[in-house]
């Protein structure tokens, strides 16, 4: 995970509603910024513009997007099955806490399953990564992402609701458990896969070299297992040793998918 080098941010143009959204960046904490947006082309860059903001560093690019999420949605307002939703076995009204937030994507879903009366808790260890998030979900419905069909629409205006209902936290997800009570959440979810990205994969790729790529360890289980009031979700390649090594019972299902999900009932 980059550290420590200070990160240059910028507006693409100078209208108030833009100079604040840089301001409340460099409000937020964690995050290291350069002293002015002309200091050194080799830095990391935050481009603030109308179309969103982006996180510019060698020639790779990260964005808050639905992404998969879009299509998911559409799929699980249609009647079809999510594996993720399968596992979670989220209700109306749970608690959700995503303990890798990465992109956001499974929050989403955790969040439209949650409904009105549900939340959701997105932890992240990168300051960056989680203000980057954070701003993105707060701007969600004011970018279309291209939806044309009726059913795509319905998916996006469905998943712009379910993005209110997101808390992101910049954290560690071993120190923020210990200091959780316990049963604080209903479900507590970790995919920590993406400390090793499918090099074909275009939208996780570049999240590589801003992520922790520690393996999760047994002692922040255990703490998860103490904080939560139903089920601990696992998701990891398939036929990873993780699963073993943790105490997950993997679920059936998924055969032509790259990836499995295991179960702590607590």
């Amino acid at each position: 995970m980059i550290k420590d080098i200070p990160i240059r941010i910028r507006a693409t143009q100078s209208d108030l509603e833009l100079q604040e959204r840089v301001q409340w960046f460099r409000q937020q904490p964690g995050c290291q910024w350069a002293a002015n947006e002309n200091d050194l082309d080799s830095l990391p860059e935050l481009k603030v513009s109308r179309r969103g903001v982006e996180l510019l560093f060698n020639q790779e690019r990260i964005t808050f997007h639905p992404s998969m999420a879009l299509i998911r949605a559409m799929n699980i307002l249609g009647g079809s099955s999510d594996r993720f939703l399968a596992a979670a076995q989220l209700g109306l009204g749970d608690f959700f806490l995503d303990a890798t937030l990465g992109l956001a994507s499974d929050s989403l879903i955790a969040a439209l399953a949650v409904g009105d009366h549900g939340r959701v808790l997105g932890l992240e260890k990168s300051p960056i990564l989680a203000v980057v998030m954070q701003d993105g979900l707060k701007h969600f419905g004011e970018h279309s992402f291209n939806v044309k069909t009726e059913p795509k629409k319905q998916a996006w205006l469905s998943l712009v609701q379910a993005a209110r209902r997101i808390e992101v936290q910049w954290a560690d997800h071993g120190e923020f458990l210990s200091h959780c009570p316990s049963e604080s959440f209903d479900v507590i979810y970790f995919d920590p896969m993406f400390r090793k990205t499918f090099h074909e994969s275009a939208s996780i790729q570049p999240l590589h070299q801003w992520s922790e790529h520690s393996p999760l360890d047994l002692q922040t289980v255990r703490e998860a297992c103490r904080v939560a009031r139903k089920r601990v979700v696992l998701k990891e390649r398939k036929d990873s040793a993780e699963f073993k090594r943790l105490g997950f019972d993997v679920l059936p299902g998924g055969r032509y998918s790259s990836v499995d999900y295991g179960v702590i009932l607590v």
